[in-house]
């Protein structure tokens, strides 16, 4: 394996969200919008109280 089997990447992150929702139904995935290279900014929300919590990677990165 060299460095670029390594690589992380939007794509890589839809497929690992999608096999998620598969494992754990209860879990609602959705776009919060779209990056400057046009791909989706996903979130995950779990449970179906009143709180809520919102942290996006994508601002830290």
């Amino acid at each position: 394996m060299d460095e670029d089997d390594f690589k992380y990447n939007s794509t890589l992150l839809t497929k690992e969200l999608k096999a998620l929702k598969q494992i754990y139904p209860f879990i609602q995935l959705g776009s919060a919008g779209k990056s400057v290279l046009g791909k989706d900014i996903w979130y995950i929300k779990i449970g179906q109280g009143p709180k809520e919590v919102f942290y996006s990677a994508a601002i830290h990165r």
